[in-house]
């Protein structure tokens, strides 16, 4: 190479060097000592702040979800359980609801790979087992009851 190119050279690996970090995120933050995976979602506007009797309505406006309480507190990466008690708009509690649940991360597109399982308790209390929530970041948890037809929605950010 003449001396001639060696700019060309230099500006050339320069920018192939900035585009290899910013294709890589170019992102400051370090893994944590324990190997752990970082995760920033906390402040996400779409994520609430666990609490026991966290309430959402449903979208239809019909029902009501409340999160009674979560296993482990707050919900956490691996196996959760959730106990929660669905209320009509009036708070009547609904007690024979065939409700399913699917965790979804709408970040990576993709949902749990487990499918969690409702049991009434009666009292329009009901049991959420298994939500596998396998790995860290923003998941929506939908609940859908086909009769009456409605759908309620949490967003939790889940910790690595």
């Amino acid at each position: 190479m003449s001396r001639r190119d060696a700019p060309t050279c230099f500006r050339s690996t320069f920018f192939l060097a900035l585009a290899l970090a910013a294709a890589c995120g170019g992102s400051s933050q370090s893994s944590p000592p324990d190997g752990g995976d970082v995760v920033n979602c906390a402040n996400d506007p779409r994520v609430a702040t666990y609490t026991p009797n966290l309430t959402v309505n449903s979208t239809g406006g019909g029902l009501k979800f409340v999160l009674l309480s979560s296993d482990p507190a707050p919900p956490a990466k691996g196996t959760d359980t959730w106990t929660i008690r669905v209320m009509d708009a009036a708070g009547q509690p609904q007690p024979s609801l065939s409700l399913s649940v699917l965790p979804f991360m709408p970040d990576h597109g993709h949902v749990s790979p487990v499918t969690p399982q409702v049991t009434s308790n009666g009292g329009g209390n009901y049991t959420v087992a298994n939500l596998f929530f396998f790995m860290p970041g923003v998941w929506k948890t939908t609940f859908t009851s086909p009769s009456p037809s409605d759908t309620a929605v949490f967003f939790f950010c889940i910790p690595g």
